[in-house]
């Protein structure tokens, strides 16, 4: 009964037992035959009320009503089994119970139910008379089989409840995810650029009074960092709308001498030392090329007069990529670089990878280790 899967297989059931039916009666008579074709309108909406239930219980409380009458005014007699309806009534009335009690809400599931009931009881009494008869055994088996259906229908409500509070957690996990990944790439590379258009900025505010020329060479980085950061922000926003998926660096080299040279580009002094295997996969380049930017904006923006910067990125004999960014700089609190450190470390955790940070003998130093298997 998931979805619509049980659709189909209930009206093969159905037609099953109206065709035992038919062939039960041997020859039927016209009074028979109507009757048998009475019990038409009750299996048509049980099979629709997996997609639509607006008609259910009216169709098949009209046909019941009907049909009794029929066979108390002609006297008709037909097989029954636990209940006083037809063999195909009453498989259609379980059906239409259990669906109505799984799908709709508890009022209208209550009113329909009870619809079916007091109709079940009526074809009881004009059918077979049980206000003048003792018939226990329909009785209890009508008893049976009513608590079977809703307890199907109940338990189906649950379990679909209980999918759905699970499909609604998945989905508030993934937006989380996808907030913090575009927080981390928001903080990691846009604010690397704005950072150096910041400290450009104000080294040429420094030197303008004393210095017009100087402070006029300084006018291009700035104009290329915003550039670099507005085109940023324009990928990261195809991201949102499109669901274009983010760049990875595919020459890991050139784009980490490219950030060091604009760091250098700041007046940091910064030493490089690139040993990279053969070939890095471009998601595990990008998760160092973030790495690296990000260690070197935590020193444009929190190192007291740093004279070296170092930036290393080698191949350890574990078969992972070392990545070292220390400077002798003073930093201005314990836990330099806020959201920054916790998007490294969690970009490192995402690649099962060891990361550390924080003050060594003289300066500040980010470590992280990233493994190289499982990512080319």
């Amino acid at each position: 009964m998931d979805n619509h899967r049980g659709q189909w297989p209930i009206a093969g059931l159905l037609a099953l037992l109206m065709l035992g039916e038919l062939i039960l009666m041997q020859g039927p008579r016209s009074a028979e035959a109507l009757v048998w074709l009475l019990s038409v309108p009750p299996c048509i909406a049980a099979v629709a009320s997996f997609k639509t239930r607006s008609l259910t219980i009216p169709v098949t409380v009209a046909s019941i009503f009907v049909s009794s009458f029929v066979m108390r005014l002609f006297d008709v007699s037909l097989p029954t089994i636990l209940s006083p309806l037809t063999i195909a009534e009453t498989a259609a009335c379980l059906v239409i119970t259990a669906v109505v009690v799984r799908e709709e809400p508890r009022r209208s599931a209550t009113w329909s139910v009870g619809s079916l009931m007091v109709v079940s009881v009526f074809a009881a009494i004009v059918r077979d008379n049980w206000l003048s008869t003792s018939n226990s055994s329909e009785v209890l088996g009508s008893l049976v089989l009513g608590f079977l259906a809703v307890g199907t229908g109940l338990y189906f409500r649950a379990r679909d409840t209980e999918s759905g509070r699970l499909i609604a957690a998945a989905v508030t996990d993934a937006q989380k995810e996808e907030r913090i990944a575009l927080a981390r790439e928001l903080h990691d590379v846009v604010a690397h650029h704005v950072t150096g258009m910041l400290v450009q900025a104000q080294a040429a505010l420094e030197v303008s009074d004393d210095d017009p020329r100087a402070a006029h060479r300084l006018l291009p980085g700035i104009v290329r960092s915003g550039t670099e950061a507005l085109g940023a922000m324009r990928r990261m926003v195809g991201t949102l709308r499109q669901g274009e998926s983010d760049v990875a660096t595919t020459d890991l080299a050139a784009d980490v001498i490219s950030t060091v040279e604009r760091t250098r580009e700041l007046g940091f002094e910064t030493r490089l030392r690139i040993d990279l295997p053969d070939d890095v996969a471009p998601e595990l380049g990008r998760s160092v090329l973030r790495l690296v930017q990000e260690s070197l904006t935590n020193v444009h923006k929190h190192a007291q007069s740093p004279t070296m910067i170092d930036v290393e990125i080698s191949r350890t004999p574990q078969n992972a990529l070392r990545v070292i960014v220390a400077d002798d700089g003073q930093p201005h609190e314990l836990n330099q670089g806020g959201y920054g450190l916790v998007g490294m470390r969690e970009r490192v955790d995402l690649l099962g990878g060891l990361f550390s940070a924080g003050p060594r003998e003289n300066g500040w130093q980010v470590l992280a280790e990233l493994p190289l298997e499982g990512h080319k």
